[in-house]
């Protein structure tokens, strides 16, 4: 830790502090950026007492939705807990000037610091309370001025790094929360919907194979299909039949006597008709197998 700390400088980072630096540097966080208590928490490990430890600050500040946690542990059920705000973290690192990229760690400034009972920094004042709690204070109160800039690189930075993203959070945890809901009554919605759908579909399935069974059709849908495709020929065979027989029988000037269908062909007698004028209104929709005429009476037969 110590060998990699040393490869960076330190800054001790303030509300309104600006870097300009160029070089690797790692961040001590004034108190302004972090709420700081110490809990007596009766559980084993720090994993147990970070599990308690939201419900602890609830009852020290009014919202709690967008606090980060990190415990460590003094001794036997004492903890020392800490809250902060990544987002705030974040823009306050990023409006300091100094590029991301250039951050090595973060720390808070309550571990960090111990070995200055009070310090300034800039126009800032802190001190360590009799509780060893860092705070930050008027500068009249401080009763000895050090400038913790003139010591602050022999600082030797702990293990206690604070666990920090440093990028923007584009939405915050009540907006992932309505997010995440939503997502869950969406999941929620279509599954009824596909359970309803499913019911449906066997329903249905159901229905057709009774349907099946009362028309004494088969099982395979490529047979039905082919009964159904026949059916359909045999439907078009008689519509064009109903088709021709109504063309004919629907023309005045010709008084039929008799008329026969057999099969596809259609056989007709006419009584008292002008041949060349009947062929010549037949043969515009119709192919006309043979013609005969006797005495009044003229015989036609009609290709359907």
């Amino acid at each position: 830790m110590n060998l990699v700390s040393s490869k960076s400088k330190k800054i001790f980072l303030c509300s309104d502090t600006k870097i300009n630096e160029t070089s690797k540097v790692d961040i001590i966080l004034s108190p302004e950026f972090y709420w700081v208590r110490i809990f007596d928490i009766p559980v084993k490990n720090i994993s147990q007492a970070r599990a308690v430890v939201p419900t602890l600050f609830e009852d020290l500040l009014q919202d709690v939705t967008d606090l980060s946690y990190q415990v460590i542990k003094l001794e036997t059920n004492k903890y020392l807990c800490f809250a902060y705000i990544n987002q705030k973290i974040y823009e306050a690192i990023k409006q300091s000037g100094i590029n991301l990229s250039l951050v090595n760690s973060i720390y808070f400034a309550q571990n960090e610091c111990k070995n200055f009972k009070q310090f300034y920094v800039d126009d800032k004042s802190f001190l360590y309370t009799q509780d060893e709690i860092l705070v930050k204070i008027p500068k009249e109160l401080l009763s000895e001025k050090v400038d913790l800039k003139n010591y602050i690189e022999n600082i030797n930075l702990s293990a206690n790094r604070v666990d920090i993203k440093l990028y923007s959070n584009f939405l915050t945890s009540k907006q992932i929360n309505m997010i995440l809901a939503f997502c869950l009554i969406f999941i929620v919605i279509n599954f009824s919907k596909y359970f309803i759908y499913s019911n449906e579909i066997s329903n249905l399935d159901k229905k057709m194979q009774d349907i099946k069974i009362s028309n004494n059709l088969p099982n395979s849908m490529i047979q039905i299909d082919s009964i159904i495709s026949s059916n359909k020929k045999i439907a078009q065979k008689e519509i064009n039949k109903r088709e021709a027989i109504y063309y004919i029988l629907s023309n005045n000037d010709f008084e039929i006597k008799n008329i026969e269908l057999q099969n596809d062909i259609l056989n007709i007698d006419f009584l008292n008709v002008n041949g060349k004028k009947l062929e010549e209104y037949i043969s515009k929709k119709y192919k006309i197998i043979s013609t005969n005429s006797s005495n009044l009476i003229s015989n036609i037969k009609v290709q359907l």
